[in-house]
């Protein structure tokens, strides 16, 4: 059974400042609080479609994922999982800004479609990503955006 996880906020800065954050697929650990480390394989950079990235989650919790596309003018960039701890497969994912005109703000997306792995807890997982990883996510963004 396919599931579609999707998040969206309104963060409080423009979406040049939230871009330049969120944009560099290897920079998830200077924002993000679930995610230990990122290893781009191979001497791939952050912004190398076809780069793979390995994110450490915990002492034996990874995600190995693919940058599929990067698009600076649309605001956007997808991914897939090639390989992890989680319990899921065919695991793509994207993140999509728009402008919002009224007070400079941005409108974030942040969307993943994916099926579950043997008998996970379908209900838990979802939960997981979209709050713990996609939500938390957008925060800690619109956080280190009112630290500065």
């Amino acid at each position: 059974m396919a599931n579609t996880v999707y998040i969206s906020d309104v963060i409080n800065a423009p979406i040049e400042a939230v871009w330049s954050i969120m944009r560099d697929f290897n920079g998830m650990p200077a924002y993000h609080p679930g995610i230990i480390s990122s290893d781009m394989e191979a001497g791939a950079q952050g912004d190398t479609i076809g780069g793979v990235r390995r994110l450490a989650l915990g002492p034996d919790a990874f995600v190995r994922e693919q940058l599929l596309m990067l698009d600076d003018h649309a605001y956007a960039f997808t991914y897939k999982i090639i390989e992890g701890t989680l319990p899921v497969r065919d695991y793509v994912a994207g993140v999509r800004l728009s402008r919002v005109t009224a007070g400079s703000r941005t409108f974030a997306e942040w969307w993943a479609d994916f099926e579950m792995a043997g008998s996970a807890d379908r209900a838990h997982w979802i939960g997981q990503i979209g709050n713990n990883v996609f939500g938390a996510g957008f925060a800690a963004v619109a956080n280190k955006l009112s630290a500065t």
